[in-house]
């Protein structure tokens, strides 16, 4: 990207923040167009677990570092984020308040996908025996793409804008991300026969139900897949084993209702499906580093409005 298109981007996003309330602090907040929301960082965040639901994460200035299990990966300016399947996903945030890290995420809208992929198909075959990775990733951002959020951002602030044009500017969007590296990955999510929709509608289950007793017998049959190959799928998806995933998302719950709602550590551990409160207590150590009496914000970028997903 050149560096005038880049200083634009900068430029508009910081001027979206003041629009929004949020240019002296650290939040994030939903925008007037359903499914983008806009965040501001003001503070370096440690290396920390934080739950990402899908959608895309577009970076106008600053960076970050995220691993899922051993995968590392950084996204920017040059490279957006990619979440098929909600993950608690690792990240070391750069920022400060004279260097915010600003940015917008995008919710998948499967609709419009599936759409344009059913349009797209004649031109990328490859998208049929495309290579099923994880189901996290990160694209480079083009200029059609630039151009795009650059337009996106200027329109924000004006509902009547929004209402017109912003729509068509996210179709846009999801359209370049398409012909993109990665765009398999927004082609097969959108495939209800596909390995990463069918694991993802299991995912959805899991979310919504994290804190009943959960049979991978039974998510496996809703997969429509033996166990030993929902076993595979799965990690090879989420690169976590279904139990470890379900144990991830519970705790990542837990750290919420601490942090957000204030309750006791073993209060939160039954709220999130733990019989025992010393189990709680070491899984939370052994994965947040600190046991939960002492979390605290920089643990994990959290914001109020959303209970403790990073979208």
């Amino acid at each position: 990207m050149n560096e005038k298109l880049k200083q634009q981007l900068a430029k508009t996003a910081k001027t979206l923040c003041e629009y929004y309330g949020i240019a002296d602090q650290t939040n994030r907040v939903d925008t007037i167009l359903p499914g983008v929301r806009i965040f501001r960082i003001d503070r370096y965040h440690k290396l920390a677990p934080q739950m990402y639901e899908q959608g895309i994460v577009i970076i106008f200035q600053g960076n970050k570092i995220g691993y899922v299990n051993q995968h590392q990966f950084g996204y920017d300016v040059e490279r957006c984020l990619i979440v098929t399947t909600p993950y608690p996903i690792s990240c070391e945030t750069f920022a400060s308040p004279e260097m915010p890290l600003m940015g917008i995420n995008i919710d998948l809208d499967i609709n419009v996908i599936s759409e344009l992929v059913s349009l797209m198909q004649l031109e990328k075959p490859c998208w049929k025996t495309g290579d099923m990775r994880c189901g996290v990733a990160t694209s480079q951002m083009t200029e059609p793409m630039y151009l795009c959020m650059l337009e996106l951002l200027s329109v924000l602030h004006n509902p009547l804008d929004t209402k017109v044009l912003g729509t068509d500017l996210i179709r846009r969007f999801f359209y370049y991300l398409l012909q993109s590296e990665q765009g398999y990955l927004l082609a097969h999510y959108c495939e209800q026969d596909s390995s990463l929709a069918k694991i993802a509608s299991v995912i959805s289950y899991v979310q919504a139900n994290f804190a009943q007793r959960l049979n991978v017998n039974e998510l496996a049959e809703m997969a429509g897949m033996s166990v030993s190959v929902f076993h595979k799928v799965f990690k090879q998806v989420v690169t976590d084993p279904p139990l470890q995933y379900i144990k991830k998302i519970r705790l990542n719950h837990a750290k919420s209702y601490i942090l957000q709602e204030g309750l006791a550590a073993n209060i939160a551990a039954q709220r999130v499906g733990y019989e025992s409160a010393a189990q709680f207590s070491r899984e939370f150590k052994r994965y947040f580093g600190v046991p939960p009496s002492r979390i605290d914000e920089n643990a994990g970028f959290i914001s109020k409005s959303n209970n403790g997903y990073m979208k």
